[in-house]
């Protein structure tokens, strides 16, 4: 088996390797379909922005994180949403916060936002805590051997359902689990048309068991907005959406906006999380040096009882290692944005109709912003306080109007997760596993991540 360890006995998790740039057309077009992360040349990693011109279009690869800013911060307004990102999200969320754009947009975020603020973190984490514990009943009873990015995803759907949806009666989860994954496969695959410019009125197709999952999720949102009693529907997101009116003109979101975002918080709500927390524990089980970290720091802080919400900032450790997990595997590793104004980018003239791809995926694991950065290295973020705020080379949700509504809880909740499993169980994923990021919508192992699951002694 091949050493993925430094010499001094670091880990050198797996890596989507650049276009060595001598490959054919043909081929960078096949390896950019198979997987994104795969597509791009040297120059990404070398330059901060790389401009390419095809017969249809010119496209920037920016991976520098003063250019980053410039797009998503200083100049936003000069920038929507790309269309290849349209085609993808519209069948899922059409009217939601994840595809609109302008007063639409902030109309549904003013919306939606309050429940994610950091004042009402504290009233949240009691139900992590709940959902987490009924995790490790589950994991005691099970036969030792767990695949990580479904049982990941399993803890974290349970969050979403207790914290945000009201934890309502009835809801099939395990059916939704499955739809939500299937919307995120068969809409997140590129084909070859997605790098064509359609009119809008040409839908994208999604298959029949694409269609048939977002059904499934369509009808699990509107049947908890029915449930709802609207001169009192709750101040969970469910009853945000329904309640949420623009403060100038009174106006409520529509029933269409109301079901398109629901379904875009079972998929961002739960999948995102869940991988972050795969990739952490696949990193911490790797690296037995780490695992015994966040052991001795839960213990000192928290001892053998529940992780609370005041726990959460006296474990610097613990979110150092979230932080590395996501620098490395980000939930949002490329980001797509159209120019709608003429204007600069890195000293570059930027033309209306201009391709913004921008890569973190590549800003995060580029030698000139970081040391080792194929490394699994949570100290770094222990060397550099403030590095995690998302305003520098590191950003993992995004940055500006459009940062990740959801990334404070999302933050919260893995920590939680995270703390808890390493403390109470020893999780060993198979000696050989080395799986490949696959890029869809989200980021994910290759083939899964299989681990052997046993409790800690005291």
């Amino acid at each position: 088996m091949t050493n993925h360890y430094t010499p001094d006995g670091k880990f050198i998790p797996p890596h989507a390797p650049p276009l060595t740039g001598e490959e054919k057309i043909v081929t960078t077009i096949w390896k950019f379909m198979r997987n994104p992360l795969e597509g791009f040349g040297p120059l990404s990693y070398r330059q901060p922005i790389v401009s390419l011109k095809t017969a249809r279009l010119k496209m920037h690869v920016v991976s520098d994180p003063v250019c980053m800013n410039e797009v998503l911060v200083k100049n936003a307004d000069a920038y929507k949403k790309a269309p290849i990102n349209q085609r993808i999200l519209k069948p899922a969320t059409k009217e939601g916060l994840l595809s609109v754009h302008d007063a639409q947009w902030r109309r549904q975020r003013r919306g939606v936002s309050p429940i994610f603020q950091h004042r009402y973190m504290a009233d949240l984490a009691p139900g992590i805590t709940k959902v987490i514990s009924g995790f490790k009943d589950k994991l005691d009873k099970g036969d030792g051997n767990i695949e990580l990015n479904l049982a990941m995803a399993d803890l974290t759907f349970d969050v979403l359902a207790k914290t945000l949806l009201g934890d309502p009666k009835g809801l099939d989860r395990d059916r939704l689990k499955a739809a939500t994954r299937k919307v995120v496969s068969s809409a997140g695959t590129l084909r070859p048309d997605d790098l064509i410019s359609l009119p809008d009125s040409i839908p994208r197709v999604m298959g029949p068991g694409g269609y048939l999952a977002l059904r499934t999720l369509r009808k699990a949102a509107n049947e908890l907005l029915d449930a709802r009693d609207p001169e009192n529907p709750g101040d969970d997101l469910v009853g945000l959406l329904i309640s949420a009116k623009d403060p100038k003109s009174g106006e409520a979101l529509s029933r269409r906006e109301k079901t398109d975002n629901l379904i875009g918080f079972f998929i961002a709500g739960h999948e995102t999380t869940a991988l972050t927390l795969t990739w952490a524990l696949y990193l911490v089980g790797m690296h037995g040096e780490t695992a015994n970290r966040i052991v001795e720091e839960v213990r000192n802080v928290v001892g053998e009882g529940d992780i609370k919400y005041e726990h959460i900032p006296k474990l610097p450790f613990t979110r150092a290692v979230i932080d590395e997990t996501m620098r490395l595997f980000p939930p949002a590793p490329l980001l797509a944005r159209e120019a709608q104004k003429t204007n600069e980018v890195g000293g570059r003239v930027i033309e209306p109709g201009d391709l913004m791809i921008l890569a973190t995926y590549i800003m995060h694991r580029t030698d000139r912003l970081w040391v080792d950065p194929l490394v699994f290295d949570p100290n770094r973020f222990l060397r550099e306080p403030g590095l995690n705020k998302g305003k520098d080379k590191f950003m993992p949700f995004g940055a500006g109007p459009r940062v990740c509504v959801g990334a404070a809880f999302a933050v919260m909740e893995a920590m939680m997760a995270l703390a808890t499993l390493v403390r109470d169980f020893e999780i060993k994923p198979e000696p050989d596993s080395y799986p490949r990021p696959v890029m869809t919508v989200t980021l994910r192992p290759e083939g899964g991540i299989h681990a052997r699951v046993k409790r800690r002694s005291a």
